[in-house]
């Protein structure tokens, strides 16, 4: 009852401020945020512990299912769940052939407004830097997330992104800031806030949303608590902390959220070799020529597709006796509930420890050589963080346990957005406009 009566008092005090004064939002996502890192000062991360104290944080920040970076950064741009999104997974998927080579870079296949078209309806200006899902949206100031895989796409990461960007964008960035392209994904992160502060300057975006890459890819291939772990946290830090440095607080509300989550992985399962062993998966020379059950996977969890839903008991019953100790089966009912993986007969989720291979042709179970990370999991198991600063946040404002699905409407709530489209009404900081 204690803590109620000081969340009230809290949201009178809020709205009693000026709230109105918002006339921006920044959203940063860093990808891969665990909470610990701004709760635990024996992280090197001085800028999002800073963030904590002078301004709103949440215990911890629940992803959707499954907890990767595309489905998630799409409902942070759309506040509503996978299975009205669209977007269930990093890679896309056809029908017929399962698993594609291409990723799921293209706007077009989001099938909820987003926050960037909300905005235009308001007539605001918006800008987007690397943010998943983002080719070919209608964003003002654009440099899309969207990089080279040999037989999904041609040319280099660095042409697919100029084609992709804004005209001219680019160079007159190269040219502002003296920077050459990044090369990495840490060359990336510092590179952002020169690229963004030269936006800032010279196109003052009402809306910019920005997605920080080298946290998530450190921490899957050193494991979330690795020494690589910490030196790559510390450098995000700091990346914050020159954006930061160039946002004026007294307009501007940011937003710094993360997608998910980690977990340590040490053993790695392939459930298609299952379904190959069954003869439910025809190959040929490494290649797979058809199928008729088939796990698409997403780190920790996978989608369960059943072409001849005749086969659905023998499936289902597989699943179960060959995955105690290793998994969680999901039914269809399960899966509706979470709002994802439509089209899916049913799912699975991997406990702590393990993780999930698309292959087939590999065996069931294999030790990692070291420690590595891994999400995708059931949400609950592995939370991301949420922090905001701006006009109207009074210092150390503490906002609970927060699910994803709230960032977007809270977002939509500072510019005065109309988003009733989304699942959650957001957090009504400050009296509507």
């Amino acid at each position: 009852m204690k803590s109620l009566v000081v969340w009230l008092l809290l949201m009178s005090s809020l709205a009693a401020q000026s709230g109105a004064g918002v006339q921006k939002v920044v959203l940063i996502s860093l990808d891969g945020l665990r909470p610990e890192f701004y709760l635990d000062s024996s992280w090197p991360a001085p800028c999002l512990q800073r963030l904590c104290r002078e301004g709103a944080w949440a215990r911890s920040l629940t992803s959707v299912f499954p907890s990767i970076t595309y489905a998630n950064h799409t409902s942070l741009a759309t506040g509503v769940s996978p299975i009205r999104h669209g977007i269930d997974c990093n890679v896309d998927f056809d029908w017929e052939e399962g698993p594609k080579l291409g990723w799921n870079w293209e706007a077009k296949k989001i099938t909820a407004p987003t926050l960037w078209q909300l905005a235009r309806r308001r007539k605001l200006t918006t800008a987007a830097f690397s943010w998943p899902v983002s080719v070919g949206a209608p964003i003002d100031y654009l440099v899309p997330e969207v990089f080279s895989i040999p037989g999904a796409n041609q040319g280099s990461t660095e042409e697919l992104i100029r084609q992709h960007s804004t005209a001219g964008l680019i160079d007159a960035i190269q040219s502002e800031s003296g920077l050459s392209f990044p090369v990495s994904f840490a060359d990336w992160d510092a590179w952002l806030p020169a690229a963004v502060g030269y936006v800032w300057r010279t196109r003052q975006p009402g809306l910019t949303m920005i997605h920080m890459l080298n946290l998530d890819w450190t921490q899957h291939r050193f494991g979330p608590d690795s020494p690589e772990t910490r030196t790559a946290l510390s450098q995000l830090d700091r990346n914050l902390a020159r954006l930061l440095e160039q946002v004026d607080l007294t307009d501007t509300m940011v937003v710094v959220v993360g997608d998910h989550g980690f977990l340590e992985v040490t053993r790695v399962l392939a459930p298609n070799r299952l379904f190959l062993d069954q003869g439910w998966i025809e190959v040929k020379a490494g290649r797979m020529l058809s199928w008729k059950v088939l796990a698409r996977s997403n780190g920790g969890s996978a989608a369960i597709y059943v072409k001849d839903k005749s086969l659905l008991p023998q499936v289902e019953g597989l699943l179960g006796r060959r995955g105690r100790g290793w998994w969680q089966l999901l039914t269809r009912q399960q899966l509706d509930e979470r709002k994802t993986f439509p089209g899916a007969s049913l799912g699975l989720s991997v406990y702590p420890g393990y993780a999930l291979s698309p292959a087939f042709d590999v065996p069931l179970e294999v030790k990692t050589e070291r420690t590595l990370g891994q999400h995708g999991h059931l949400p609950e198991r592995l939370p991301t963080g949420w922090l905001m600063i701006g006009p109207g946040i009074p210092a150390g404002l503490e906002l609970g346990d927060r699910s994803l699905l709230e960032v977007a409407p809270t977002v939509g709530r500072f510019l005065d957005l109309d988003c009733r489209s989304m699942e959650s009404p957001g957090l009504e900081l400050f009296p509507k406009r």
